[in-house]
C-alpha cells in the first residue's frame, strides 16, 4: 500500500480465468496530484494487451509532462485522444483491430477528482451510504437506460461485453468527463472482470471497511469466487 500526503492507495491485477492478462493500470503521484487508471484490452481482438499498455503509457507520459500546469480535464481529453490515435495507427500498420477501454482519475490533495472514461472500465465514488460510478459505454447499458433491463439483469446478459466506444477503433473517440469531490469517499477503479461479477453492494461493503491493500485482495477474491472468467484489475484509494 502506498501512503503519500493523507491519501492511501493500492492496486492489484489478476489473470483470472484467462490465458493472459490484457489489463494494464497506473497508480502514482505526479507533481502534486495522484493519477489512477485501468485499461482493459478488448477480449477477442488481436493485441488487446498492446492496446491497454499503450493507453497507460501515453497517459503516464501526458501526466508527467502536463501536470501541474495543464488543467486536469484538458489533460485527460488530450491523453485519451493521443492514445486513441496511437492505437489506431498501430492497427493500420499491422492490419489489426486492437482496442481498449480506459477509465482514469486525477486527484488533487484537496480531494477534487477529474475522471475520464471510454468503454466499460469504471470509476466508483463510494461512501457507506452511496455508490456512484461512471457510465458504461456498452450495448447493455443502453438497454438499462431505455428501461428494457434492470441493472441486476444486465450482469447476466449474454451481450454485456459489447461496447459502443473503445480506444483505437475510430479516428476520434468521445470521452466522458466527470468532476467530483471525494471528501471522505473511497475511489475505486476497476476492469469489468470485477464489476461484471461482483454486485455494487459487495464492493461497497469491502472498500468502506478495509484498508486499500486488503480491499484489493478481497475484491479480486470475490470476483474469483463468483466464477469470473475475465482478467480482474482494481485500484482502491481513500484518505
Amino acid at each position: 500500500m502506498q501512503r503519500r500526503s493523507n491519501i492511501r492507495y493500492a492496486a492489484l491485477s489478476d489473470i483470472g480465468g484467462r490465458m493472459r492478462n490484457e489489463d494494464a493500470f497506473l497508480a502514482d503521484r505526479v507533481d502534486g496530484y495522484h493519477v489512477f487508471a485501468v485499461a482493459d484490452g478488448l477480449g477477442g481482438h488481436a493485441a488487446g494487451d498492446v492496446a491497454s499498455r499503450t493507453a497507460i503509457e501515453i497517459l503516464t507520459e501526458a501526466a508527467g509532462k502536463g501536470l501541474p500546469e495543464t488543467e486536469p480535464a484538458a489533460l485527460l481529453e488530450r491523453a485519451f485522444q493521443c492514445a486513441n490515435t496511437a492505437i489506431r495507427d498501430y492497427n493500420r500498420e499491422h492490419r489489426l483491430n486492437a482496442g481498449t477501454t480506459l477509465s482514469a482519475a486525477i486527484v488533487s490533495d484537496s480531494g477534487r477528482c477529474w475522471i475520464g472514461t471510454v468503454g466499460d472500465s469504471r470509476t466508483y465514488i463510494i461512501t457507506p451510504s452511496s455508490v456512484w460510478h461512471t457510465r458504461d459505454q456498452s450495448y447493455v447499458q443502453s438497454l438499462v437506460e431505455a428501461g428494457m433491463l434492470s441493472p441486476e439483469e444486465a450482469i447476466f446478459h449474454p451481450q454485456k461485453n459489447i461496447l459502443t466506444r473503445a480506444l483505437g477503433l475510430a479516428d476520434r473517440v468521445e470521452v466522458d468527463l466527470d468532476l467530483v469531490e471525494l471528501a471522505e469517499a473511497v475511489l475505486v477503479i476497476s476492469s469489468d472482470g470485477l464489476h461484471d461479477y461482483v454486485p455494487a453492494s459487495t464492493i461497497q461493503g469491502i472498500v468502506t471497511t478495509n484498508e486499500p491493500d486488503t480491499a484489493c485482495r478481497l475484491l479480486v477474491d470475490a470476483a474469483r469466487d463468483a466464477a469470473g472468467t475475465d482478467n480482474i484489475t482494481v485500484i482502491v484509494m481513500r484518505s
